[in-house]
């Protein structure tokens, strides 16, 4: 894709500009793991700017929407860029504050690159303009923090709606909360208003931030929040109280993922969401008797069940299962390490109940460990059954769709 040739550029010429549109979206959904297809997707990409002024323009936005996204360490020149959009205004508000911003450095750039922002990768923002700071040698010491709002200005200006916010990197284990404050301050409620997609993960404590993302987001379509119960995390109670207020304030929330939370707190405040909610994901949870089952009962819309690395799984969980109804459920899953009450890994002969119940809702089924499972789905009266094995499924996040594969594969060959 580095080269063009004369005769895709005479075609391209053509296509109309919602067209275009549509094979760019499709590169993009390609590539939603960074690890594998970032880099692809984005020279594909960067080699249909070439091919003239449409496809440019349709280009653009996509490259421009998500542009932390693929920088894990940072990237100055993103943050070059952006300042690049700043008017003569906000350029003198920062150089009143002591930032320099050299004007021969940063010229007039060729597209409004900072209102096609729709996706949020926090820390790699962080990142970035922090590398950016030490690379132009600022002076003030709060360099970082007055350049962070200055761009979070920038975005709420130039009408950014913003649909997608990840705070927190697996990889950083040090950070404090009072990093992510800065984005829940007042001033910058606005930016949050649109997000639809906010997942929170890392060892921080998140009490407070939290809090700060009630009020603002409360019109989410999906929520992952993945809390560190380690013994070092001494807020870990008030974490579980923020977290049972931002999932009641939703409207319409339809994904819920949640990580090492406690089911027994957690679980009341899903009939707050039981008519919307069509997927359930839960990680790293131990389940006792106190668990309320009733509560994910009655989400009669689910459509994906999810347990991953679980313990305590119990016979009060699989009668509560097996005695409800999901007539949409596509998805029955308990993968990784799940365990028993008794401290036993969860397998396929020990679930025959839970398996039968889910095929009969007409759903696909997995039960194992990780490098092995069973699935089971039902056409019409006949149910076929495989096995198949995959390296570590993509830490879970693509099992769904390589069931799917994996099952039109099998019914092709029937």
């Amino acid at each position: 894709m580095s080269k063009v040739s004369s005769s895709t550029i005479s075609l391209a010429s053509l296509l109309p500009l919602d067209v275009l549109r549509i094979i760019f979206n499709y590169i993009r959904k390609a590539g939603k793991d960074p690890d594998k297809y970032d880099r692809d997707t984005r020279r594909y990409l960067h080699a249909c700017l070439l091919v003239n002024r449409q496809w440019c323009q349709a280009a653009v936005p996509i490259l421009w929407r998500n542009s932390f996204y693929f920088c894990r360490d940072g990237n100055a020149k993103l943050i070059e860029t952006y300042i690049s959009c700043f008017n003569s205004a906000e350029r003198h508000a920062l150089l009143s504050a002591g930032v320099m911003l050299p004007k021969s450095q940063y010229p007039n750039p060729a597209f409004p690159y900072a209102a096609m922002l729709k996706r949020l990768d926090y820390d790699r923002f962080c990142n970035s303009v922090e590398i950016w700071c030490t690379e132009t040698d600022q002076e003030p010491y709060n360099a970082i923090v007055l350049m962070m709002r200055a761009l979070f200005r920038l975005f709420l200006t130039r009408s950014v709606i913003l649909l997608h916010l990840v705070l927190g990197e697996w990889v950083d284990r040090t950070s404090t909360d009072w990093k992510y404050r800065r984005i829940i301050e007042e001033e910058f409620q606005d930016l949050l208003q649109s997000v639809k997609k906010l997942k929170v993960q890392g060892d921080f404590v998140k009490d407070c931030i939290l809090k700060g993302l009630r009020h603002p987001c409360k019109n989410l379509d999906k929520l992952f929040v993945y809390l560190a119960n380690t013994p070092q995390n001494y807020s870990y109670n008030d974490e579980l109280v923020s977290l049972q207020e931002l999932v009641k304030s939703q409207s319409h929330l339809k994904s819920l993922k949640l990580g090492n939370i406690h089911p027994a707190s957690l679980f009341p405040t899903l009939s707050s969401q039981s008519t919307s909610l069509t997927s359930i994901h839960l990680w790293g949870c131990t389940f006792d008797s106190e668990v309320p089952w009733s509560n994910i009962v009655q989400c009669i819309n689910l459509e994906k069940l999810k347990f991953r690395d679980c313990t305590g799984i119990n016979e009060q969980m699989t009668e509560a299962l097996t005695t409800a109804v999901f007539p949409k459920l596509k998805l029955l899953a308990m993968v990784g390490e799940c365990k028993n009450s008794c401290g036993e890994y969860v397998t396929k002969e020990c679930c025959d109940v839970l398996i039968e119940w889910g095929i009969e809702q007409g759903a696909l089924v997995a039960i194992g460990i990780w490098d092995f499972a069973d699935a089971w789905v039902k056409f019409g009266k006949d149910t076929y059954a495989f096995q198949f094995r995959w390296p570590y499924a993509g830490q879970f996040r693509n099992i769904y769709r390589q069931f799917l594969k994996a099952l039109e594969k099998k019914v092709d060959e029937v």
